[in-house]
């Protein structure tokens, strides 16, 4: 339960840091570059919570993925 808990939070903490520097690195553009990626400024946040989101499940798949890889392995 204790171990739940803070693998819980130790996430909360990294996905709110990643989405911080995401949104300080999208906030630092000017208008111009950020209409060159196709979003605007006052969606700064929106995509910035899409991006960390999305690169979390594919960690997770990535994670699955490996996991399962290594149990499958058979001993001779």
């Amino acid at each position: 339960m204790k171990i739940k808990l803070i693998t819980a939070l130790t996430e909360t903490l990294r996905r709110r840091r990643n989405m911080n520097a995401t949104v300080d690195a999208l906030s630092r553009l000017n208008d111009r570059d950020l209409q060159d990626i196709g979003i605007h400024r006052s969606q700064i946040e929106t995509v910035a919570r899409g991006v960390i989101d999305f690169h979390r499940s594919v960690r997770d798949v990535t994670e699955r993925t490996t996991d399962d890889s290594n149990t499958d392995q058979s001993f001779s």
